[in-house]
């Protein structure tokens, strides 16, 4: 299965609901891919081959400096159990990052440097990826 793009339209339709300088929280469901895949258009960027969690610290290290000021790792960890998880469905990793705002986060993601020098690695190294969007709730 290829990795998932972006959806940038629910982005754009989030931000209009949503207080774009509210800050929020990205759940991330990692399933790496045993070897990386890049795309023929990422040849460029591929290198020596490599496995999908080595395509993906390029990516955090081509996404480094593309961070909006504010932006953290919140939470990351490795999956131990999938206690209640849909037949055929795994993940490798679980992360939660925070962003100062969804308007920052949509800015970093939209951005050419991005996309033509972060998203290639994050396409190559997993072979299936979850990114939700999250509001911290306060009680």
């Amino acid at each position: 299965m290829p990795c998932l793009p972006i959806n940038y339209t629910a982005l754009a339709e989030a931000s209009k609901s949503f207080d774009p300088t509210t800050p929020i929280y990205m759940l991330n469901l990692l399933k790496y891919r045993p070897q990386a895949t890049y795309l023929p258009e990422h040849a460029a960027l591929a290198g020596e081959p490599c496995t999908g969690p080595d395509a993906w610290h390029r990516y955090v290290t081509a996404l480094g400096p593309l961070l909006p000021t504010g932006a953290a790792r919140f939470f990351v960890g490795n999956v131990v159990a999938e206690a209640v998880v849909p037949k055929g469905e795994s993940w490798d990793v679980v992360g939660i990052n925070v962003y100062p705002s969804l308007d920052a986060f949509r800015k970093m993601v939209e951005s050419r440097q991005y996309q033509e020098g972060a998203m290639p690695h994050r396409l190559a190294a997993l072979e299936d990826f979850r990114l939700v969007v999250l509001d911290k709730l306060e009680f």
